[in-house]
């Protein structure tokens, strides 16, 4: 055995009170001991080498073997306790390493699996030790199975190729009979010593200069998993395995012929796997090297490896063979920088505060270049041995792929966290790999996007989950449906807190209305205007308008003057009705002014050949390409855009809300929506073609007035905007909800998975809660998503497509995206608007083309960003582009932001959305003082609806800018934030905070401590965080998690943590024990200096 005197650190008893000065650990020793720190217990960094013997097994030779293994290897009898926080490294003295035997003569193989998983995934101590354990399960007569485990702080993936071959050689020495003689190898705590020099040097900071501008703004990766991503992960993982038959010797014959490596082409197709499927452009691979920059540390085990990083980048369009000539320089570069430990450049780029992700990249690939075969046999003397499986589940990241050649094919595992991903998505990725890696080698001068991806199986599902189901037979225009019903004259078509019609009273109103638009020029194909507030006058003057085949443009009467001018002069309006056809104030247009009221409210409407004119004739009525009616949406631009929706459109949308809502006369809906917005179309139309009663509300009034009310008893349905609905779930008991209600219909922003919980525990099934979506540009709805019980666990979707509606999630590109990758959704079939009024540019970019529909038709690009989930329903992600909606609203932050800096005394803006409200930055014109935000709130209000009007405010000297000179959007300050930066200094207020800031004071070295400062913002990191509860622990005997430092991040926040904690621990004592432990942590905190 080797002299261990000789060891540079070797302690005796009692030598863990001072950590000495030249027993360092390693930067990625340092990183692995602070994750175990974080996660005490998590078996992920466990190594397992489970060896299958066949033959007659000497115990006492392999014994000997381990124990001279062991002996030769410092690293293998390392422990690692702190002292103050900060880690150690006690190199014990050589002993016989201690072994669990079991007999399993006689037992299932199952049992033989459950026990070798068992002792595989058990985790280490690293203060106490060992961290080397070791067990012998006797299968048969003559077979056995060993398992050697360690941690990865002690050794790495090559470290178990050079114990497997010393316990080989070891172990037939000794069963010969003969004694060691291997030469010992170089020591590793030298190596850690060295590293850190280097690392002091000019070369590593070259090479972190280069790592730091290539990383610079990197984005995480984010698989598309159907779990919710838990905001603090697990290890508990999975594999699969893919055997890809005849693709390991295409794979190198590719190479060859290209001059690149067997790992360049895996590594290509793994990006562009990743990219397909995740539809990101920007994200980082892992790919683990050895790092054994000598020859004589090829010879020591312990933990030498790091990881490299390839940045894939997918912003233009490129073929496979382009790739890999990047993936090749990338790789180079690397290699080049490769000496710095990955756990430095963790540190560096200060990635280790996203408690739900592993710094930089969370996906690795592995890629060997010895077979299978290679691996499996060896010889301990005339034992037989194969390596096994054991049984290890653990995962460190989120998705990895492991590479082997095995003879022609290749074996590729797959490993995932369970916590995020399940095995039938992983099986679609494994899939998905071998169809793309196969295409790649056939056609690399192929563009990466067009690469096949799906097999025929799931691209068949892909088309028939794309269409929705056939409409039921239905009138060509609404207005035709409505007049059908008209013939029970006497049944209530509206009723109101003031005026109630029947059916049979609305239809010869319309007509008189009709007459006397007639009368004042109003012809097919124009336009209607009316500024009125809710109730059956608006309703008479729609039917009206399309009596003599024009369209509506309604007009809110609380919109600014200016607001309203615009819109009446962009869209060429014929006429406007008032209440009692007077002008409204503030408009300069010119457009004739009618009057909304009857010509003889007292009376019947005029008959023919009165005062109001000679009647319409029914020929002259609508069409289906006629003009239904204009909204305005608002545009990037600075200018709303006028979306023209024609009768067709309409339709065919209110013949499937007849159905897919389930109305009918007894039916009674509640209309409460803003007539410039869409879900007024929803609330009106598809109940007065059903012969439901519309129930129109109050202007002005809450919800729960509004069913307070006599006229609105019996309410079947409503249609509520999601977050208004949202407030309401927030206290159900305040809304007297009729018990005739039957169906809620939300829509307008995305549905929160706690709120259908809160709602399905109060209402069950009895009330159907129906999720739908659609812009304004494919009339009101395009899906629609029944919630239950499942969607109250998970983020609620937006569902299928309606009846003769296609739906198409592509990417940049135009290209399908597969099942769960993220794309624009783009809208197709009978419910397309015409376009944008006036505008044929814009028209023509957001209504394109539809490959599928017949000759003429076109599909409406959303830029909305969906997912499709594994069931067929479709998930909600965002914008593509600045677009956002506020309180349901959806808002252009270049209108609003061309409005500010329309204003005097302003230069630039920008809007964002946070949260429920917009937040405008704004910056002060050159010499001019800082601007009020009052003002500016005042000033805006004047031009814009109350929605476009920016609730919270932060003027900037200047805005932030990326490199590239853009406006740097995340780097804006939230005007919350930004407020408490430049706020005094907040002095600790309680016993606890002043506890906390003493102990960040001394930790940080750092000056006086607030109680709003930020841990991390001072300048506080993983490390330091785990010094903070070693002295929080060491001052009151608390122990607090270290991931709560992460979470609780300002002084305050943390204190307050800390006080819960103890508070849990007292609660849990004995009268006595809790008193005895307040006393003295009074004396503590009444002997500690106070800052």
């Amino acid at each position: 055995m080797p002299d261990s005197s000789q060891r540079p650190y070797s302690p005796t008893s009692g030598s863990e009170a001072q950590a000495p000065a030249e027993a360092v650990l390693s930067v990625g020793q340092e990183r692995l001991w602070f994750l175990d720190q974080f996660e005490p217990g998590d078996p992920a960094y466990n190594i397992p080498l489970v060896l299958r013997f066949t033959g007659a097994l000497s115990a006492d030779a392999l014994g000997a073997a381990l124990d001279a293994v062991a002996a030769r290897h410092e690293a293998l009898r390392s422990r690692f306790p702190a002292v103050d926080g900060r880690p150690y490294v006690v190199v014990d003295p050589p002993a016989p390493v201690p072994w669990d035997s079991h007999d399993l003569r006689g037992c299932a193989e199952a049992e033989t699996a459950a026990r070798t998983g068992e002792f595989t995934n058990r985790p280490f101590d690293l203060a106490d030790g060992p961290l080397l354990r070791a067990a012998l399960l006797r299968t048969g007569e003559d077979t056995y199975t060993f398992c050697l485990v360690v941690h990865h702080i002690v050794a790495d993936g090559w470290s178990l190729g050079l114990l497997r071959s010393e316990l080989a050689a070891l172990y037939s020495t000794f069963r010969a009979g003969d004694g060691a003689a291997l030469e010992d190898p170089p020591s590793y705590l030298a190596h850690a010593a060295a590293e850190r020099a280097w690392l002091d040097g000019p070369e590593a900071a070259a090479a972190l200069d280069h790592w730091r501008r290539l990383l610079d703004g990197a984005q995480p990766l984010a698989l598309p998993a159907e779990r919710p991503r838990p905001s603090v992960p697990t290890s508990r993982g999975a594999y699969r395995t893919q055997v890809l038959r005849g693709l390991g010797g295409a794979v190198e014959r590719f190479a060859r012929a290209r001059r690149f490596t067997p790992f360049m082409v895996i590594a290509a197709a793994y990006q562009v796997l990743l990219h397909r499927c995740t539809g990101q452009d920007d994200f980082c691979v892992g790919v683990p090297t050895a790092a054994r920059t000598t020859v004589d540390s090829e010879r020591t085990v312990g933990y030498f490896s790091s990881t490299l990083v390839l940045r894939a980048d997918f912003s233009g369009t490129r073929s496979f063979d382009a790739l890999l000539r990047q993936i090749r320089g990338d790789w180079l570069r690397a290699l080049t920088h490769g000496r710095v430990p990955f756990e430095r450049l963790t540190e560096e780029l200060r990635h280790d505060r996203d408690t739900g992700r592993t710094p930089v990249f969370q996906t690795l690939l592995t890629v060997h270049t010895q077979s299978g075969g290679d691996l499996g046999e060896h010889r301990f003397a005339d034992l037989l041995c194969a390596e096994g499986d054991g049984g290890h589940t653990a995962a460190k990241f989120e998705l990895s792929l492991d590479v082997r050649p095995d003879g022609d094919d290749l074996h590729a595992v797959f490993g995932y966290r369970t916590d995020l991903l399940d095995a039938p998505e992983v099986a679609r990725f494994a899939a998905r790999f071998e169809i793309l890696l196969r295409a790649a080698l056939e056609e690399p001068d192929t563009p990466v996007h067009l690469l096949p991806l799906l097999d025929e199986g799931e691209s068949a599902l892909l088309r028939d989950e794309a269409a929705g189901p056939a409409l039921p037979e239905h009138p060509p225009t609404v207005l035709a449906a409505i007049d059908r019903m008209a013939r029970a004259a006497d049944a209530p078509a509206l009723v109101g807190p003031g005026e109630s019609l029947t059916r049979g009273q609305l239809a010869d109103a319309s007509r008189a209305l009709a007459a006397r638009l007639l009368a004042a020029g109003v012809r097919r194909g124009d336009l209607v205007a009316f500024c009125l507030p809710r109730g059956p006058r608006p309703v008479v003057v729609m039917l009206a308008a399309w009596r003599v085949g024009a369209g509506f443009l309604a007009l809110d009467p609380e919109y600014p003057a200016g607001r309203l001018d615009f819109m009446l002069r962009d869209s060429g309006a014929a006429v406007l009705l008032t209440e009692d056809g007077a002008p409204v104030p503030g408009l300069i247009a010119d457009v004739p002014v009618l009057s909304a009221a009857p010509s003889h409210p007292s009376g019947p409407p005029p008959g023919p050949g009165t005062e109001a004119g000679p009647l319409p004739d029914p020929a002259t009525g609508p069409g289906p390409d006629d003009p239904a009616y204009v909204i305005y949406t608002s545009g990037s631009t600075g200018t709303p855009k006028g979306v023209l929706v024609p009768h067709r459109a309409l339709a065919a949308r209110v013949a499937w809300m007849r159905q897919g809502y389930g109305l009918g006369e007894s039916d009674r809906v509640l209309h409460s929506a803003s007539l410039s917005f869409d879900t007024s179309a929803e609330e009106i139309f598809p109940a007065l073609a059903s012969g439901a009663v519309l129930v129109t509300a109050r202007p002005g009034a809450a919800l729960g007035d509004q069913l307070a009310e006599p006229y609105a008893a019996g309410v079947t349905v409503l249609d509520l905007p999601t977050p208004y609905w949202h407030h309401l779930v927030a206290d159900l008991d305040e809304t007297p909800w009729p018990d005739t209600l039957r169906l809620v219909i939300l829509g307008a922003d995305q549905v929160r998975a706690e709120a259908v919980a809160a709602w399905r525990a109060r209402f069950g099934d009895t009330v159907r809660l129906v999720n739908s979506y659609g812009p304004t540009e494919t009339t009101v709805i395009a899906t629609t998503a029944e919630l239950g019980a499942p969607d109250g666990l998970r983020r609620p979707p937006i569902g299928r497509p309606i009846g003769a509606t296609t739906l198409a999630v592509l990417d940049r590109h135009g290209t399908p995206v597969p099942p769960g990758t993220p794309g624009e959704l783009v809208i197709g079939g009978a419910g397309v608007a015409d376009g944008y009024l006036g505008r044929p540019g814009a028209t023509a970019r957001a209504f394109v083309p539809d490959p599928d529909g017949p000759p003429g038709a076109r599909r409406y690009r959303t830029g909305d960003r969906v997912r499709r989930r594994a069931d067929g329903q479709l998930e909600f992600l965002g914008r593509l582009d600045g677009q956002v909606k506020v309180r349901g609203f959806r808002v252009e932050p270049g209108e609003v932001e061309a409005a500010l800096t329309a204003l005097p005394g302003v230069s630039d803006a920008v809007v964002q959305a946070r949260g429920d409200r917009l937040v405008a930055h704004v910056v002060p014109a050159p010499d001019a003082p800082a601007p009020d935000p009052a003002r500016l709130r005042a000033e805006l209000a004047a031009v814009l609806p109350p929605h476009l009007v920016p609730g919270a405010w932060a003027v900037l000297d200047r805005l932030p800018l990326t490199p590239n000179g853009k406006v740097d959007r995340a780097a804006l300050p939230d005007p919350g934030a930004a407020s408490l930066v430049r706020a005094a200094f907040v002095e600790p207020r309680t016993e606890a905070e002043e506890l906390v800031a003493d102990i960040w004071r001394q930790v940080l070295g750092s000056g006086p401590v607030g109680a709003d400062d930020d841990f991390f913002d001072l300048g506080g990191h993983s490390l330091l965080a785990t010094r903070v509860i070693a002295r929080l622990r060491a001052s009151v005997d608390l122990a607090v998690p270290l991931r709560t430092l992460f979470t609780h991040r300002t002084c305050a926040a943390f204190a307050e943590a800390v006080e819960a904690a103890l508070m849990a621990e007292i609660d849990a004592l004995s009268d006595t024990d809790a008193e005895e432990l307040l006393a003295a942590q009074d004396a503590l905190e009444g002997s500690r200096p106070r800052s």
